[in-house]
């Protein structure tokens, strides 16, 4: 007897862990549950989006990809004079716009490809 009382025990056991494993049952409240989904993904994304303190984190993971792009961008813009083409003066930037990280400030330019403040005057013109 005592053998059938501790197998019968254990069979208790593994039917109501068996029990726990299944699913809940459907909710009279189906939109409730959708709601509470939802708000539970948003709750996750929005703490995924503001940023970890880890190489895991969006902002971490696209800062390079952003970087080059910002530069890559800059790197189209003309190089505009405030001088007259024949007065043999070129621009130069402002030291607290050099200790800015965007790259475009300290490039070296190709002085054919300056386009001068006449030369802007001249299109305006036409």
């Amino acid at each position: 007897m005592p053998e059938l009382a501790g197998e019968l025990q254990n069979l208790l056991k593994e039917t109501e862990s068996q029990i726990q494993k299944l699913p809940s049952a459907p909710s009279d409240d189906a939109q409730g549950e959708i709601i509470l989904l939802v708000s539970d993904f948003a709750r996750e994304l929005a703490t995924y989006v503001e940023g970890t303190p880890d190489d895991n984190g969006i902002h971490q993971a696209i800062r390079p990809l952003n970087r080059t792009f910002m530069s890559m961008i800059q790197g189209t813009a003309p190089d505009f004079s405030p001088f007259e083409s024949e007065s043999g003066r070129y621009y130069t930037p402002p030291d607290f716009l050099q200790s800015e990280d965007t790259g475009i400030y300290g490039r070296v330019t190709d002085l054919d490809d300056t386009i001068y403040v006449d030369e802007v005057m001249d299109m305006a013109d036409k």
